[in-house]
């Protein structure tokens, strides 16, 4: 047996369930809202007997490891865990070499558990404390808010934490390993985080893996603690409050990202828990698959200070490469970051907050046009070069054709450039290695044998964006030579009206076909450097004709065949 059929085994479909979802008996299953998608009316059934859930308006269904992964937007693995540990399922008997990982597995969870330890005596030393009279007075956080996010406070003792977690059978070794103290020489250990407020940052399953210190006296610098590193926690892995606002993605949409804890903290208090930090580092690739898997809905809301516009651009290149495309909050000029505009705000302007963050978010990239339109004197060549090699950086980094083509049209109005000329300059800073290289913009030779490696693009799309809003005419095709081939093209297609050729010459397209035509102009537009397109053009026909052919012939209706085997004799002939 498998560990994932003894958790399965062990684990019963409607308890876990239940623990999300209203559900009520409705025959011999259950019934309830899909936590998946909104609805009035219930289409979300769980059947006990074959312990499986299935929503019969959004289409999700699965087992009961399924149902947890799609609900704590967690992968197989971190799901097949908590579930397992939930069963009393023995992990370890299932692992190729049981010893090591239990030795690897038992120093985690040893580091776990201190975490865990340490957090209940900064509790304990926290009221009264001048933790207590900073986050009360300085930040206006309500106990409610104190309590969710664990924020308490570091004894200015060089023994308290220390005494403490010896009591509970860690050694000064365990607490160095930890780096929750230091020792010099033969010195006596001692607690190395002192007299600071405490944050503790949760992994997006709910363990403390370290904590953030703040500095209480202006004596201490710096003011924000939050370097090391540990076997759980690695900061280009973790963002501070994901644990808590991915159980709110279905209300508030998506999440949002802010540089700082009190951010994060201050937002939640005002009713807005889907905001999330990196800490104390850049946006990672790490970070961007980890937000991927929760949402694709992210927006950026950086504190104004002097390197927040690099920051936001770097940022949106990084997030690019995932697939996402994040907005960017626009703060009023008075206010550098979202603490300071919440702290500022009356009753009234707080609860339309979520309103407001709606109206006052761009696309990144419509807002890096913006900012860069307002910083750069484009009458400066230098200055408008390193413009441009920025913007290609970020449309480098997109891989879905259809938003690079839309960014693309952004900036050939930004620079005030034919769309020509500017894909000639994007192809020359491509090959030039700027950017990473992608075989969907790697620059042919000009060799007739390349013009038979046509892309993984479907052959029907390639095809058909050519006669695509007049495409391979208004591009580069001679007048007669496209007039000749769409001439012969829809003839054939009046016979076949259920082809996307005959839908692109009626004009009878739908969004997905426009989507993947948009993708085709692009791969087109890009892919065959200096060849001569005219011969581009009647080599992708050519193509086509060889895999069409055969297949339409039978295909077409008896009393139609001698027609379209004469017009695909008049395609040979033109091909010549």
């Amino acid at each position: 047996m498998s560990l994932r059929d003894d958790v399965l085994g062990r684990l019963d479909i409607v308890d876990l369930v239940s623990r999300y979802v209203n559900i009520k008996k409705v025959g011999k299953n259950r019934s309830g809202l899909c936590p998946f998608h909104n609805e009035r009316s219930a289409s979300f059934t769980v059947a006990e007997d074959k312990q499986i859930f299935k929503c019969f308006w959004c289409g999700k269904w699965g087992n009961a490891l399924t149902f947890h992964m799609e609900i704590e937007r967690i992968d197989f693995r971190d799901s097949l865990k908590i579930l397992a540990e939930e069963t009393w399922v023995d992990i370890t008997q299932y692992q190729k070499d049981p010893e090591k990982q239990k030795a690897k597995s038992s120093a985690k969870e040893k580091l776990k558990l201190l975490n865990k330890r340490t957090q209940s005596v900064f509790q304990q030393y926290f009221i009264w404390s001048d933790a207590d009279v900073y986050v009360r007075e300085k930040r206006w956080l309500s106990d409610a808010t104190i309590e969710l996010f664990g924020i308490w406070y570091a004894p200015d003792s060089y023994d308290l934490t220390m005494q403490f977690l010896r009591e509970k059978w860690f050694t000064d070794a365990d607490l160095i390993d930890a780096w929750l103290a230091k020792q010099w020489k033969h010195d006596k250990a001692f607690a190395f985080f002192r007299h600071r407020l405490t944050f503790p940052i949760y992994d997006h399953i709910w363990n403390i893996v370290w904590f953030g210190w703040r500095a209480l006296s202006a004596e201490q610098t710096p003011k924000y603690l939050n370097t090391t590193e540990t076997e759980l926690y690695q900061k280009s892995k973790i963002l501070y409050g994901l644990h808590k606002a991915k159980n709110h993605l279905k209300e508030f949409g998506g999440l949002v990202i802010v540089e700082w804890y009190m951010d994060v903290i201050a937002l939640a208090q005002y009713g807005l828990p889907t905001w999330i930090a990196t800490c104390g580092t850049a946006l990672t690739t790490q970070h961007t698959k980890l937000i991927k898997r929760h949402s694709d809905h992210l927006v950026f809301a950086f504190d104004h200070d002097g390197a927040w516009f690099e920051a936001t651009i770097r940022w949106l290149k990084v997030a690019y490469e995932q697939d996402l495309f994040p907005k960017v909050f626009i703060f009023p000029d008075e206010f550098k970051d979202v603490d300071e505009r919440l702290q500022k705000t009356d009753t009234w302007e707080v609860i339309h907050w979520k309103s407001l963050l709606s109206d006052s978010t761009k696309d990144g990239f419509e807002w890096a046009l913006q900012e860069y339109e307002k910083r750069v004197d484009q009458e400066n060549p230098v200055e408008r070069k390193k413009v441009m090699q920025s913007l290609f950086e970020m449309l480098s980094k997109i891989e879905d054709y259809a938003v690079m083509q839309l960014y693309f049209t952004k900036v050939v109005d930004f620079f005030w450039l034919s769309e020509q000329m500017l894909w000639k300059q994007f192809r020359s800073w491509l090959k030039k290695g700027s950017a990473r290289k992608r075989p969907v913009y790697k620059e042919h030779d000009a060799d007739e044998k390349d013009l038979k490696t046509l892309s993984k693009i479907e052959d029907k799309y390639l095809l058909s964006v050519l006669f695509y809003n007049n495409f391979a005419r208004t591009r580069w095709v001679s007048e007669d030579l496209y007039t000749s081939y769409a001439h012969v093209l829809r003839s054939i297609c009046e016979i076949y009206p259920d082809s996307l050729l005959w839908n692109t010459f009626s004009g009878s397209l739908d969004a997905s076909m426009h989507e993947k035509l948009s993708e085709a102009e692009l791969y087109i537009d890009t892919s065959y450097g200096e060849l001569d397109k005219n011969k581009v053009f009647v080599d992708i026909i050519d193509q086509r004709k060889k895999h069409a052919e055969s297949i339409m012939i039978k295909k077409a209706p008896s009393d139609k065949k001698g027609e379209v085997l004469k017009l695909f004799g008049e395609l040979k002939r033109m091909a010549r």
